[in-house]
C-alpha cells in the first residue's frame, strides 16, 4: 500500500501544536473559574429566603423538595433541592418572590458518592391554623407581606396578630378557641374557611 506524502499544511500545523498551549484548561489540577452568568448548583439565602414555596410550585425537573412537618404543636417546612435531578434552568431563581430567596450559582463540581453531601435545604417556621389545623403559610412569609403592604395589614386578621407579635405588643385578648368556631375566633390565627364559618354561624344566630 502505497502511503501518502502528508501535505504541507497538515505538516505545519503539528509543527505549531508542538509549541502552542493546549487548548484545555488545567483542571483540576487548577481551579476552573466559570463566567459570571455560568447557571451553576441552586442555594438558599438564608437570610433572604421566605419559604413560601415558590421555587418548588415553579421547578420543571422536581428537583425541590418541599416537606411540612407538624409535631408537638410545632409545625416547620423544610426545602430541599437536589442537584442531581436539577437541570439548571434558572425557573426557581427567575419566580423567586423576594428575588433572592435562591440563586443559581457558579458551582459546577457537584460530582457526589452520596447525595447527601450536596443536598442545600432551608427550614421555616408555618402558622397554622388554631382552628381546624391547616398550614396558612410560613412565618417570614407573612412578615415580608406585611412590609410589602404597610399599614394595610391591619385589615386583614392574620396579618395584624402577626404584626402584633413581630412589634411585640401586649394584649389581654385570650388565645384559646373554643368549639364550635364563633365570630371572635376571627382575629385569632385561623385559615379562610374556619373565618368564612365563623360568619355563617353568627348570621344564622342572628336570625
Amino acid at each position: 500500500m502505497r502511503v501518502k506524502k502528508p501535505k504541507i499544511r497538515e505538516l505545519k500545523e503539528a509543527v505549531k501544536g508542538i509549541f502552542s498551549k493546549p487548548y484545555t484548561t488545567d483542571f483540576p489540577y487548577k481551579l476552573h473559574i466559570p463566567p459570571l452568568r455560568y447557571r451553576g448548583k441552586p442555594e438558599y439565602n438564608r437570610d433572604i429566603c421566605v419559604g413560601c414555596g415558590a421555587c418548588f410550585q415553579v421547578c420543571p425537573a422536581k428537583a425541590i423538595e418541599m416537606v411540612d412537618k407538624i409535631e408537638n404543636h410545632t409545625a416547620t417546612r423544610i426545602l430541599i433541592q437536589h442537584p442531581s435531578q436539577c437541570i439548571f434552568c434558572g425557573e426557581c431563581e427567575r419566580n423567586c418572590i423576594t428575588k433572592e430567596g435562591i440563586k443559581l450559582t457558579t458551582k459546577f463540581d457537584i460530582a457526589y458518592f452520596n447525595e447527601k453531601d450536596t443536598l442545600d435545604s432551608i427550614e421555616h417556621k408555618l402558622i397554622v391554623c388554631q382552628y381546624c389545623g391547616t398550614i396558612i403559610g410560613s412565618e417570614k412569609h407573612l412578615q415580608w407581606v406585611l412590609k410589602r403592604i404597610g399599614n394595610l395589614g391591619f385589615a386583614q386578621p392574620v396579618l395584624l396578630t402577626q404584626l402584633t407579635e413581630t412589634l411585640k405588643i401586649k394584649t389581654d385578648f385570650e388565645e384559646k378557641v373554643v368549639s364550635p368556631i364563633q365570630r371572635t375566633d376571627m382575629l385569632k390565627i385561623v385559615c379562610p374557611k374556619c373565618r368564612r364559618i365563623a360568619f355563617i354561624s353568627d348570621e344564622k344566630k342572628e336570625r
